[in-house]
């Protein structure tokens, strides 16, 4: 009995030991998610450091892009890729770019012509609140006030920087939906990714608090960023390109403030979220411009089924 028990005991000790799995971040899509977003925070204070050290007032239109560009670019070209490795583990950095959808621009001018459509319906969208609000005012629209609202010259140079300090913002895109949506898709079906991308990308907008915004606008922009995330993980989707993103994204921030100026003027703090929910940046703008996006993506840019689903498919597979 004791040769026997040895004998077990050593053949015990022969056999292989079973390696334990190396952790990897890009397969947790909620740690990943907080770890981007504590990036952005660490990206932030870096980018201020940088402001101070360059001599800059972070209240000018020049120190506000600086501020903004620096700490979008050090998340989106150098933590996240080097530091991070998402959204897919160790890839080489065009294998990166890749899988951001950051060199996906082709068709070019289909991408462009999707683009330009969605911020039509999102322009006569945030145009809708002035109107809308107007009208409960008791007041006519008549075509002057008409005019006033499509008035874009308040938003272009020389007399706004409009131009300048919305352009930073493209790269939340390349966060939020070639990060952070490519990394739930890892996991998730469609549907539940850009939902749970959106949902992280309106929590996002809470760090606004920390610049003295009203509690009730930081409230109501974290619910619109929801809505009108759900859009852009939806054509990022059906597109896999960043591209028509970046352009609706940039443009939307860019005339914003003439289309709903009249709006913004008048109404209270209170007034300004729910009309921002409803028309300027929420549920109707998204609703049309996910409708639209669907017929223009099966009429002109559908080849059958989309590249993230194919993709996703396989690496689920391969699990």
């Amino acid at each position: 009995m004791e040769e026997k028990n040895n004998k077990s005991i050593e053949s015990r000790e022969v056999e292989p030991q079973v390696k334990k799995r190396k952790f990897q971040l890009n397969k947790h899509p909620w740690l990943s998610l907080l770890a981007v977003v504590i990036t952005i925070v660490v990206s932030i204070i870096l980018a201020t450091c940088l402001v101070f050290a360059l001599g800059l007032s972070p209240f000018t239109s020049t120190g506000q892009f600086t501020h903004d560009i620096a700490f979008q670019l050090l998340t989106v070209f150098i933590f996240v890729p080097f530091v991070l490795r998402l959204p897919k583990g160790k890839r080489t950095y065009r294998q990166y770019l890749d899988d951001i959808g950051l060199t996906k621009v082709q068709p070019f001018v289909r991408l462009v012509l999707l683009a330009i459509s969605c911020c039509i319906i999102l322009a006569l969208s945030q145009a809708a609140a002035s109107f809308v609000y107007r009208f409960s005012e008791g007041l006519p629209i008549t075509w002057s006030f008409i005019r006033q609202v499509f008035d874009l010259s308040g938003d272009l140079p020389p007399g706004s920087p409009s131009l300048l300090i919305s352009f930073p913002s493209i790269f939340e895109e390349a966060v939020f939906r070639g990060i952070v949506l490519t990394v739930f898709l890892n996991r998730y079906s469609e549907r539940k990714a850009i939902i749970f991308s959106a949902f992280g990308f309106g929590l996002m907008h809470l760090l606004n608090l920390a610049g003295g915004r009203e509690l009730v606008w930081v409230l109501g922009q974290v619910v619109w960023s929801f809505i009108l995330g759900l859009f852009y993980g939806y054509i990022f989707v059906k597109t896999r390109s960043l591209l028509p993103l970046m352009i609706v994204h940039y443009l939307g921030n860019v005339f914003i403030s003439s289309l709903t100026g009249y709006m913004q003027t008048r109404a209270s703090i209170e007034i300004q979220a729910l009309y921002g929910i409803i028309f300027s940046l929420g549920i109707i703008p998204t609703t049309l411009m996910i409708l639209w996006t669907r017929f223009f993506v099966s009429r002109w840019l559908s080849n059958g089924q989309s590249p993230v689903s194919i993709e996703t498919k396989v690496e689920l597979h391969q699990l």
